[in-house]
């Protein structure tokens, strides 16, 4: 390769599912193994507004078919046929899953992680919580779009204004009102620029 300053990256843009459902599609599935061992797929889901997010499908535990067989319906709740094949840990299952479209749920993390330099940590964006039906999907979004509207309303009904000192337009001692003192007089010379 030759140097080329025109063809470098961009700076990460990587941009997290805000909490809610969302529709998404599966850019990509990985086969791994989880920290037990067990098998599993990482699912690599991109948003509609870029947004991107891992779900982590563990087969081996009691629940695992009931999870593949809710992500299946969210599939095919977005118009798309279901194949007929043997689902599970296997390449059909994988080259199956890419490319569909689905509804997940995102959750607020929780909690707290131990970085590189060995600090604790408290976990910021969202985690995929769940894939969804479109029933599910639509009450969800309903509830969303009802709490949205709710918590604007608390906040125009509530509003609470700044604390004394912090807003200089309200406050008479800051300098915006000629507070502390009168007038500030500051000539070209005095400034830095």
């Amino acid at each position: 390769m030759q140097y080329n300053r025109n063809n470098m990256s961009d700076l990460n843009t990587f941009k997290s599912f805000s909490e809610g459902v969302h529709r998404a599609k599966i850019s990509n599935v990985i086969n791994k193994k989880s920290k037990s061992g067990k098998d599993m797929f990482q699912i690599d889901l991109e948003g509609e507004l870029g947004e991107q997010g891992n779900y982590w499908l563990t087969f081996g535990l009691d629940w695992s078919d009931s999870n593949l067989n809710r992500l299946l319906a969210s599939i095919e709740d977005n118009n798309q046929t279901i194949a007929p094949i043997d689902y599970g840990f296997n390449h059909n299952t994988l080259g199956f899953l890419k490319n569909k479209r689905v509804f997940i749920m995102a959750k607020a993390k929780s909690g707290t992680y131990i970085d590189k330099n060995g600090d604790e940590k408290q976990s910021i964006g969202t985690d995929i919580k769940n894939f969804l039906t479109k029933e599910e999907f639509s009450k969800n979004q309903s509830n969303n779009q009802t709490n949205l509207h709710e918590s604007s309303n608390t906040q125009k009904t509530y509003h609470q204004s700044s604390l004394p000192g912090t807003d200089p337009l309200q406050d008479n001692r800051s300098f915006a009102n000629g507070g502390f003192g009168g007038t500030v007089n500051i000539s070209d010379d005095d400034l830095p620029f």
